[in-house]
């Protein structure tokens, strides 16, 4: 087991406040945040050089969409495109009548598609074209819609999560649902991530930590697929409590614990290259991470207001190097949550 450092802290946020998301976006690294803001921060150092207030009545996702330009949606209903450069809003996305929860977006060329909670016995994949919806999907799901993705080289293949359970796959250039959906992969347990592991292969996690990955056949499909690899509960296969995500990076290197997943003649975790980011965010639930452009820094945030940079021990001297140049390992004053209401907690599910 391979240990990382922390090199860099970003400044502690009001107490209680949750940051949801980081992404990395151009040369900058976006958050949200349960305070309904988006924060800009240098990647080197972790300071915070811009910032969005207000962005929603309740924001819930954040993905990236050209160059300097990201999408952000809430439980307002509304999806806002925001221009990084002039920190405003360029676009917004809404449908005029009912407004239910965006629980999930994703981007591909000119497409925008989002997801929805659960409203008046519906789930809705809408498909937006300049501005406007050009198609719906509303029978495929029956709750929430969690995660969405498009294939990396597949413009029109689109990957929809759900906690009813259901991955599904759909070609988005169809109009007629029934003929849009290509494949359905019942995993049998609540949707927390989906989507494309290789060009022909899709994976599903579950809430309760629930791993499988499927082959995709096409659209002639005689029988319900059989996962090409049902890991199970990965928490005692990885000895954690649970799982925070599952990406990818172009570094060569191994990609809370972070566990490389090899594919060899077959998938499996390489748990003797795992990297251990000690201590990460104490107490408090990891939301979410990623990793720098150049795949030599990893980013993670929680529950306790916090974003932190860390890279692994082979990349101690560029360590040293930046935290001569003013990055530091700061000691923010640790809030006391032990009475905090858990039950104004954030579920984006």
């Amino acid at each position: 087991m391979k240990t990382a450092r922390c090199v860099a802290i970003s400044a502690p946020l009001n107490p209680d406040t949750y940051i949801y998301k980081i992404l990395p976006i151009s040369t900058d690294l976006v958050s949200i945040s349960s305070d309904d803001s988006l924060r800009i921060l240098d990647p080197l150092t972790l300071e915070v050089y811009g910032s969005v207030h207000g962005l929603h009545d309740g924001v819930t996702c954040l993905s990236g969409f050209r160059d300097r330009l990201v999408l952000t949606a809430g439980r307002d209903g509304l999806v806002k495109c925001i221009d990084l450069r002039i920190r405003s809003t360029a676009f917004e996305l809404s449908e005029a009548e009912k407004k239910p929860t965006i629980l999930s977006t994703a981007c591909q060329e000119h497409l925008v598609v989002t997801g929805t909670e659960l409203k008046d016995s519906q789930a809705t994949i809408t498909v937006w074209v300049s501005k406007k919806p050009l198609l719906q999907y509303v029978e495929s799901h029956s709750d929430d819609i969690t995660d969405l993705c498009f294939h990396p080289s597949r413009p029109s293949s689109l990957v929809s999560g759900s906690t009813d359970g259901l991955v599904n796959l759909f070609d988005t250039s169809v109009t007629d649902e029934d003929d849009a959906l290509i494949q359905v992969f019942n995993h049998g347990s609540s949707i927390s991530h989906s989507g494309f592991l290789s060009d022909h292969e899709i994976y599903a996690l579950s809430h309760d930590e629930i791993f499988s990955i499927y082959g995709t056949t096409g659209y002639d499909q005689a029988e319900a697929p059989i996962p090409t690899c049902a890991l199970g509960d990965l928490r005692p296969h990885l000895q954690c409590e649970y799982v925070v995500d599952l990406i990818s990076s172009e570094s060569t290197g191994p990609v809370l614990d972070i566990i490389p997943l090899h594919h060899g003649s077959d998938w499996t975790f390489e748990l003797a290259n795992t990297l251990h980011l000690p201590h990460s965010h104490g107490e408090e639930i990891v939301r979410s991470l990623c990793f720098s452009r150049d795949g030599n820094t990893i980013f993670t945030a929680g529950e306790d207001g916090l974003i932190k940079a860390w890279r692994s021990s082979e990349q101690s001297a560029d360590t040293t190097k930046a935290n001569d140049s003013g990055i530091t390992d700061k000691k923010p004053k640790k809030h006391n949550h032990s009475d905090k209401d858990k039950r104004a907690r954030f579920n984006p599910y």
